[in-house]
């Protein structure tokens, strides 16, 4: 009768892993932000720019020419605030954007501009960013622009 040998070949990444003298985790996630901490300011810049741009082009303010606008302008400019928004964590910003995509991807395919919904989320993307909100009070605001931006122009009141 034969005997059943196993062979398992080594592993370098769990040598690796159980060698002793590599950096410990948080040290490691420490560097991270230090080394990430350069791009925040300009990172918020762009996001600042973003949020002028779309309220100048979309907002109330441009109210007289913004049906001339486009589409797919303001998804490159939502597009824009959820590539930096990773600076600005637990702000829900980039949930905020996300939502706001969805409603340009909804006036899209009927479209037509639906701009309270967008004052709605250019308002909200303002807050979100500058106020003092709980988790809570940033999670609500989050339902509401998914309800807004999920309303199609078809349903039934």
């Amino acid at each position: 009768m034969s005997v059943v040998r196993k062979f398992r070949a080594p592993n370098r990444l769990s040598m690796l892993i159980k060698a002793a003298g590599g950096p410990m985790a948080q040290d490691a996630l420490k560097a991270a932000e230090t080394a990430l901490e350069p791009l925040r300011a300009e990172s918020m810049a762009v996001l600042d720019a973003a949020l002028a741009e779309i309220d100048a082009r979309y907002g109330k303010p441009a109210a007289a020419t913004r049906a001339g606008e486009t589409f797919q302008d303001l998804y490159v400019l939502a597009l824009r605030i959820i590539d930096v928004s990773g600076f600005l964590p637990g702000s829900c910003v980039d949930q905020a954007a996300l939502s706001f995509c969805a409603l340009v991807d909804n006036c899209i395919e009927a479209n037509a501009w639906r701009w309270d919904a967008i004052d709605v989320h250019i308002n909200a993307l303002r807050l979100l960013r500058t106020a003092g909100l709980t988790a809570d009070q940033r999670q609500a605001v989050i339902a509401g622009l998914n309800k807004v931006s999920q309303h199609r122009l078809d349903d039934a009141n």
